[in-house]
C-alpha cells in the first residue's frame, strides 16, 4: 500500500479515536446517558485536560486529512485530485459544498491549538459536533473512492466506540 495512503488511515484512526474519546467524556450520543460522565470530567482538572487534549488532537489530526497543501503528500483532497476519475471529481465538489463547515475546522487548529489568536474564543463558539459526524463521512467516501475500502473498514474496527470507553472505565468512574 502507498505509504500516502497509509499515512492518512494512521491520521484518520487517530482523528476518530480522538472523536470518540472526547464524545466519551462530553457524554455525547452515548446509547445510554450519563451525566455522571461530564460531570466528573467537568469537576476533575487531570479529566478536563485530557478531553481538551482530545479535542485538540482531533483538529490537529483532522487538519492532515484536509488542508491541502504543496507540503502534505497524504491529504484526502490531493489524493482525490490525484486520482481525476468522474468519481474522485464529483466526491471533491462535496468537499466544496462543507467548505465553510471543514475551513471552520481547520481555522481552530490554525487559530486556537496551534496559533493562540487575539479572537481565538472565537473559532469554537461555533462548535457543531453534528459537523463532524459529516466531516467523517465525507472523509470515508473518499478513501473508498481511492479504493482502500477494506483498509478503511479494519481501521475503523481498532477504534474503540464511546460505550466501549463507558465499559472500559466502568469500574474506575463507578457507574
Amino acid at each position: 500500500m502507498d505509504s500516502s495512503i497509509c499515512r492518512l488511515l494512521k491520521n484518520y484512526h487517530n482523528s476518530r479515536k480522538s472523536w470518540e474519546a472526547w464524545c466519551f467524556l462530553d457524554n455525547i450520543d452515548l446509547e445510554e446517558d450519563n451525566q455522571k460522565i461530564k460531570d466528573l470530567t467537568d469537576n476533575n482538572q487531570f479529566l478536563k485536560l485530557t478531553r481538551y487534549l482530545f479535542l485538540k488532537d482531533l483538529h490537529i489530526e483532522l487538519y492532515k486529512i484536509l488542508k491541502n497543501s504543496r507540503s502534505s503528500e497524504d491529504n484526502l483532497i490531493k489524493l482525490l485530485k490525484n486520482k481525476n476519475t468522474k468519481e474522485s471529481r464529483s466526491h471533491l465538489r462535496k468537499f466544496i459544498l462543507f467548505k465553510p463547515e471543514i475551513n471552520s475546522t481547520l481555522n481552530a487548529r490554525d487559530k486556537f491549538y496551534a496559533h493562540l489568536d487575539s479572537d481565538y474564543e472565537s473559532y469554537l463558539k461555533g462548535f457543531d459536533v453534528r459537523i463532524y459526524n459529516d466531516i467523517f463521512v465525507l472523509i470515508e467516501q473518499g478513501i473508498i473512492i481511492l479504493g482502500y475500502e477494506k483498509e478503511l473498514i479494519n481501521t475503523l474496527k481498532n477504534i474503540p466506540s464511546r460505550d466501549e470507553y463507558k465499559s472500559i472505565t466502568k469500574d474506575i468512574f463507578n457507574f
